[in-house]
């Protein structure tokens, strides 16, 4: 056995090779950057697709002229410049004439090693621009990452481990990728970052829209959830806690290649949830207070229908991934809480469900996200794609939730082959795929839960859930995005690639069929699944008669199953002749 000190210079010296090495390959990535066009002293990234250059201005100069200082780099070995068949020096003004994103303005130059005539455009926009300068794959690798922003006059470089992330849209075959980037300091440590006035933290998330025909799913219906659901029920102790992730949009570049429009938001974690942290004592043992889970993949522990023993051990039990205390960090794990409460799920009897639920999960968080998940159709949401929380296990082990990858929503499957599949992702498809938490919940109606939902989401319906107010967050964004034109250099780029299944991009005839889509999908909502409860009602008809009694007796003799809340009329959890003459006897007027 080892002395104890010979394993701890080991590890020192483990680690100090490991920042040596993180230290050359930045330095190595630094000395291969240059800002060979400036414009104002602006830099303008190349796209070598398209030979385009990309200057960041605020958004305030669209529409007005632009004279600014043209700057070009002796690394370019340019002569005899022109822009728009203006002559000019290597170090001279120029003005861009009513700067919009639609307009293009034509530079040409000789190369003085090849002797050619090049011939580019120059274009402005005022989203913010990252480029990141150089190799990607699964695992981190050092990256230049250039940041350029519309309200400021200069670009940011700085370092970041960053690799591609996600499961389906990390395949092989797939083209625009999602990144995880952890930025770095020059010591190469960890180093916070503030973007669009969020949260400041080395942790962002590059979300492509891979498969969304809009783009912009995902950052639109997860702002509909943040501004709809409920503060956790720790609130009181954590009030600036989030239980989604927030951004804002961007244009990429890969290694001077324009990757499109994407959503950079903040990660999903402990510091999002406000979750006490893990302490470790002198001895190095942890006590576990603050967890994080992620709901990866569809399963029987997922959907919380079978239960089988974990291994704390592991980072992953079933479809779950362990999320915080990060494994890398704090390993054996502690799957406890989260156990308990899917044991609890799949093993309780009705009575115990109906009696025991509010102590296990965060019963009005659950309700708004079955109301928001049922309302946008979110085919990929029902049991996988959901962050569970305790704040605290030591204190209260209640688990919620938070809202993860609403992408596949709004008609939006995760194959466009056809894009819009009625018999999937159509407006009057009854969402299912629930893991059996929802499914109990919606079946057995514990404190009124159900009529309660219907309530809660008719209030809805006045504001937040209204089609008009749905599809204007869509439009709204798209219009910005139309205006400095990305949503041009984003077709450009993507139509017909094989992420969308070779379907073109159409960003107008795409918000006309979110529109009708919206207006049929709530309507459909309202007469069904959120119309008002009747007691008797059992086919949701709004009606009370012959059709109801059919129902009941259908269902006993053709179902197993334990009925839904609006089927058992004496609440004994079956569907027998005390439903059917609790029925007739509604229908006659006796009760």
């Amino acid at each position: 056995m080892r002395p104890w000190n010979s394993i701890i210079l080991v590890s020192l010296l483990e680690n100090l090779f490991r920042s040596l090495l993180i230290a050359i390959t930045v330095s190595l990535v630094c000395s291969a950057w240059s800002k060979p066009l400036t414009l104002g002293g602006r830099t303008a990234y190349f796209d070598c697709g398209t030979n385009t250059w990309l200057c960041c201005v605020p958004p305030q100069q669209f529409g007005e002229d632009l004279t600014v200082r043209l700057a070009v780099d002796s690394t370019l070995h340019w002569s005899d410049i022109t822009i728009d068949g203006i002559a000019l020096d290597s170090d001279s003004l120029v003005t861009f004439t009513e700067v919009a994103g639609d307009r293009s303005y034509f530079l040409a130059a000789v190369d003085t090693l090849s002797g050619d005539t090049l011939h580019h455009k120059i274009c402005f926009t005022y989203l913010p621009i990252l480029h990141l300068q150089g190799e990607f794959n699964d695992d981190y690798r050092v990256t230049h990452v250039d940041v350029s922003l519309p309200d400021s006059a200069t670009a940011t470089s700085m370092f970041a481990k960053v690799k591609h992330r996600g499961a389906t849209t990390n395949l092989p075959e797939r083209h625009k990728r999602n990144y995880h980037i952890k930025f770095l300091d020059t010591d190469s440590q960890k180093m916070d970052r503030k973007f669009f006035g969020l949260r400041n933290d080395n942790s962002w998330i590059l979300d492509a829209g891979q498969i969304d025909m809009l783009r912009i799913r995902n950052r639109v219906i997860t702002e509909l959830w943040l501004d709809m659901c409920p503060k956790p029920y720790y609130a009181d102790k954590e009030p600036k806690a989030l239980l989604g992730v927030r951004g804002d949009f961007v244009e990429l570049y890969l290694n001077d290649r324009y990757n499109g429009i994407y959503a950079l938001t903040e990660a999903m974690d402990r510091k999002q949830l406000k979750l006490v942290k893990t302490k470790t004592d002198s001895a190095g043992m942890n006590t576990f207070h603050g967890m994080l889970w992620k709901a990866k993949t569809t399963d029987g522990i997922t959907r919380m229908n079978k239960w089988y023993e974990y291994n704390n051990n592991s980072d992953t039990w079933g479809g779950i991934e362990v999320k915080y205390p990060d494994p890398d960090e704090v390993m054996p794990t502690d799957y406890s809480t989260l156990s308990n409460a899917i044991r609890f799920v799949a093993d309780s009897s009705h009575a115990y469900f109906v009696n025991h639920v509010d102590e296990y999960f965060d019963l009005p968080v659950v309700m708004d996200y079955w109301i928001l998940i049922n309302a946008v159709l979110a085919v990929d949401n029902g049991a996988k794609n959901i962050y569970w929380a305790v704040y605290d296990e030591n204190v209260d082990k209640k688990l919620t939730l938070a809202a993860w990858d609403l992408d596949c929503t709004v008609g939006q499957n995760w194959i466009n082959a056809p894009p819009h599949n009625d018999a999937f992702v159509g407006p009057t498809r009854s969402l299912a795929g629930f893991n059996d938490l929802l499914l109990r919940l919606y079946e057995h109606n514990p404190d009124s839960f159900c009529i309660k939902a219907v309530e809660r989401y008719r209030l809805l319906r006045n504001d937040l859930l209204s089609a008009d107010s749905i599809y204007n967050r869509f439009k709204n964004r798209i219009n910005w995005l139309k205006r400095c034109g990305a949503v041009a250099r984003e077709i450009e780029r993507w139509t017909n690639d094989s992420d969308l299944s070779g379907n073109e991009l159409d960003f107008d005839a795409e918000l006309a069929y979110i529109r009708n889509w919206l207006d049929i999908r709530l309507d459909y909502l309202d007469k069904g699944r959120f119309s008002p409860y009747v007691r008797g009602d059992v086919n949701r008809d709004g009606m009370i008669d012959i059709v109801d009694i059919n129902h009941i007796i259908n269902r006993m003799l053709h179902s197993d199953d334990y009925p839904v809340w609006y089927e058992d009329l004496v609440r004994d959890y079956v569907t027998d002749i005390a439903d059917l003459n609790a029925i007739i006897n509604i229908m006659l007027q006796k009760e």
